[in-house]
């Protein structure tokens, strides 16, 4: 069995993949990254964004292992 991340790696060419990028992949219902990013100030999407560079107009990236941790915690359970 292959885990999150390693999947996450074949298909990203890039371990901090842009925000949109990330947001058109699992938030497709979600119509700017605007929107996405107060989901997540207001801790009802528990991913961690980063800036580049360090300033707040920096491109928002998600590390990959950032992403596989979210996508793992809201997993559905698998059955035994």
């Amino acid at each position: 069995m292959t885990d999150t991340l390693e999947q996450l790696r074949r298909q990203f060419a890039t371990p901090c993949p842009t925000l949109t990028v990330v947001r058109e992949q699992y938030f497709a219902h979600m119509a700017s990254n605007r929107y996405l990013l107060r989901k997540i100030s207001e801790g009802r999407i528990k991913l961690k964004v980063t800036r580049l560079g360090g300033s707040a107009k920096g491109t928002a990236v998600v590390y990959l292992q950032d992403l596989a941790d979210y996508l793992d915690a809201n997993a559905p359970e698998q059955a035994a």
